[in-house]
């Protein structure tokens, strides 16, 4: 019968010393990993808004409306099947040198400008007007691009 006793006492032993070290781990991932492992992440956003041949500065950084490739926008005055799309060439300088040229489109989302510029940094075009009407053919310089620039930024 003291045997039974030892091997119970051994068990409720194990049992205490599994919950103890449950509880520890459990406290380790709880508390000391998420407070490494936490970055801060923000966002500063610049809005431009450029007639073609304008420019945008944003902290040693521009960017240049230079034209309308192409647009192909179902003009508002139409029903369309499809809606269309208008591509814009932007030339991209670093303090005053031009380090590029990008093609964007009304309807991509975002555009990396991480190769240009040291950081995380992406371009998303906002709108561009005037939008189309048949009755109306739209002049080069009436053109203006409205644009967002997103830097984030990790802590």
């Amino acid at each position: 019968m003291q045997e039974l006793y030892i091997t119970n006492s051994n068990r409720i032993s194990r049992n205490y010393i599994s919950i103890k070290s449950a509880l520890l781990m459990a406290a380790f991932f709880l508390f000391i990993i998420p407070a490494s492992a936490q970055e801060e992440i923000e966002d500063i956003e610049h809005y431009g808004k450029t007639y073609v041949g304008e420019s945008f500065n944003f902290g040693g950084k521009t960017i240049r409306f230079k034209e309308v490739l192409v647009d192909s926008r179902c003009p508002s005055d139409v029903t369309c099947i499809r809606a269309g799309e208008a591509k814009i060439l932007i030339e991209i300088f670093k303090n005053g040198n031009l380090v590029g040229e990008e093609i964007i489109s009304t309807q991509s989302q975002n555009l990396s400008l991480t190769k240009f510029f040291q950081g995380d940094f992406s371009l998303n075009a906002v709108a561009l007007s005037p939008y189309p009407k048949t009755s109306r053919k739209i002049k080069a310089s009436d053109y203006q691009l409205q644009f967002k620039v997103t830097e984030t930024i990790k802590n």
